[in-house]
């Protein structure tokens, strides 16, 4: 039986995704759970895997091709098989041969008409082949040993024109983008001129160009406010030694703080919100996402369920999302129905900054470093433990006041976690 492999839906956001990688030709067998395709999201590279085993009867797309949720990529079936693409015409079957009429006298040969070749309605494309019409060219020179190549260090070296054939990469197993940021091609014979080297054009990948448009979605339609509050973290570092000593468990505190909101958000269910569709949607649970910073882009994985869960499920939700953001195997499953992201610059020494909201959420929380400050006790100066939390709200959603409510009880959770378990 003849199964078709259709694109997935790529999440909420959008339901439109580019074709970056095929991996299979016609004729190739594969079994469940082989990547046939790998597509790239307004969020993620998607390996579309194949719910079938069989034989590549048909490959519909290719590469650079932009697609839809429902769209058919590739068609598996039993060896022998034929498939008719949709909306293909089927062919009618052949007629009866009539009865052979009686011999005749032997014509005199003539030369018979050279055989005129029909041009086929379509050719199937298929990553690594050229259309038949077009000769293919004649590939350079490659190094002595080929190398196998991310699928986004192969949507980098598309988009720049980079042979991947002249790259090896830095840990002599597999091409990054690193390497190909990194590469440096044959200085051309002919000089260029100082103008034309003044700067260089970096083409816009599909993820950061809906990244721009929906940034400035946001600043231009939300409507957003900032507020800031200063934690002492003296308990929250605390907490989180505990685990590491007593549990074993690398607990950070990003954490922690998905913990608190989810606890605060029982007081104020707006955090819980979306603006979708021009109506204020409050979701029953609290979903978390936390923005994880890739090469050239930002993703946002989501942790569900954070209300429903301790510490230690929390922390192994997200070590599982960051590992699965830096490896591109993110699914739109693992990215939608966030309603409040973490936003941590921290690890980079920030002491202070403000995030965009990432619509349609109802907040952002941009986190700043631990720095030890002085603080007064009411009798001296004392050193502190403190990191600053700068909410960004969706004023459509939430007021100043309820706000600054909001920080104000994430601040006391924060300082007093063993709170968080009442």
């Amino acid at each position: 039986m003849i199964q078709e492999i259709k694109m997935p839906s790529a999440g909420q956001t959008t339901d439109e995704a580019k074709i970056v990688a095929i991996n299979v030709k016609i004729g190739d067998t594969v079994k469940r759970g082989d990547v046939l395709v790998e597509a790239e999201t307004d969020k993620a590279v998607l390996p579309v895997e194949s719910f079938a085993a069989g034989e590549v009867l048909d490959i519909l797309v290719a590469v650079g091709d932009n697609v839809d949720a429902g769209t058919v990529l590739v068609a598996v079936g039993k060896k022998g098989e034929t498939y008719t693409r949709p909306g293909a015409a089927v062919p009618a079957a052949a007629p009866a041969p009539a009865a052979a009429p009686a011999p005749a006298a032997a014509p005199v040969p003539t030369a018979a008409p050279a055989p005129v070749e029909e041009e086929p309605e379509y050719l199937p494309i298929v990553k690594g082949m050229a259309p038949k019409a077009v000769p293919a060219p004649v590939p350079a020179a490659a190094p002595a040993k080929a190398y196998p190549a991310m699928p986004n260090a192969k949507m980098m070296a598309k988009e720049r024109g980079i042979d991947l054939a002249q790259i090896v990469p830095a840990n002599g197993q597999f091409i990054k983008r690193q390497d190909l940021l990194n590469y440096k091609p044959a200085v051309a014979a002919v000089p260029v001129a100082a103008a034309e080297a003044e700067y260089e054009v970096v083409p816009m990948t599909r993820m950061r160009s809906i990244i721009a448009k929906r940034m400035q979605q946001s600043v231009q339609e939300i409507p957003a406010f900032q507020a800031t509050v200063s934690v002492d973290m003296a308990a929250a570092m605390a907490l989180r030694e505990t685990f590491m000593k007593k549990k074993e468990i690398k607990l950070s505190y990003n954490d922690i703080m998905a913990k608190a909101i989810a606890v605060a958000a029982k007081k104020f269910p707006l955090i819980n919100a979306r603006f979708e569709a021009g109506e204020v949607r409050i979701y029953r649970h609290t979903n978390v996402g936390l923005a994880v910073g890739l090469e050239d882009a930002l993703v946002v994985p989501v942790a569900r369920n954070i209300d429903q869960k301790g510490l230690a499920e929390i922390a192994g939700d997200y070590k599982t999302l960051v590992k699965k953001a830096r490896e591109n195997k993110l699914t739109p499953a693992d990215m939608g129905c966030g309603s409040i992201t973490i936003s941590n610059l921290g690890m980079y020494d920030v002491d202070h900054f403000t995030a965009i909201v990432n619509p349609p959420e109802s907040c952002i929380l941009a986190v700043g470093a631990i720095k030890v400050l002085p603080q007064w006790d009411g009798e001296k100066f004392v050193p502190v433990h403190q990191m600053t939390v700068t909410g960004s709200f969706d004023h459509r959603i939430i007021d100043g006041a309820y706000g600054a409510r909001f920080l104000q009880e994430l601040k006391m959770l924060m300082e007093n976690p063993g709170l968080m378990l009442c």
